[in-house]
């Protein structure tokens, strides 16, 4: 069993499409991101502008701090060193209370406080679920057009 995951955590970590994701879903978190900024600013109102943007910072920094989590633990069942540096098991442990504390914070602001608009900073959390969605969509399409036409 640990000889195979072994050799699935590395067929993972070499896996160019796993190497680029962050980058891809950073990108579409990104886009999206400056799209409900400026329909934010145009038709709505700053304080859900700035709700956004708080909630939008948390989903990235969550976003961020799971994937790091996830390669360590891939990084766990590697036999072979690998060349980037893996953060420590201490840190990874305390950047997954963090961002449960962050979010947890943001909702008590938003319920107690009233410091933000509700609907600009669950919109904001939500930011990098959707990237995640549309990145499983494009992929699913792409699949299926490669499986119907043979090309990609």
């Amino acid at each position: 069993m640990a000889l195979n995951s072994q050799n699935l955590s590395q067929e993972l970590i070499n896996d160019p499409y796993y190497a680029t994701v962050e980058s891809r879903l950073t990108r579409i978190g990104m886009l999206l991101g400056g799209l409900t900024l400026v329909v934010g600013a145009l038709f709505v109102s700053w304080k859900f502008v700035v709700s956004f943007l708080v909630g939008a910072v948390i989903s990235y920094l969550n976003f961020c701090w799971m994937k790091q989590g996830v390669d360590r633990l891939i990084g766990s069942f590697s036999s072979e060193a690998s060349p980037a540096p893996r953060p420590s098991g201490k840190s990874v442990i305390f950047k997954y209370f963090l961002r449960y504390a962050l979010i947890g914070g943001t909702l008590y602001a938003i319920v107690r406080l009233r410091l933000f608009d509700p609907k600009g900073a669950v919109v904001g959390l939500l930011l990098f679920v959707a990237a995640v969605l549309l990145e499983c969509i494009h992929l699913v399409v792409r699949t299926l057009l490669e499986e119907r036409y043979g090309r990609t």
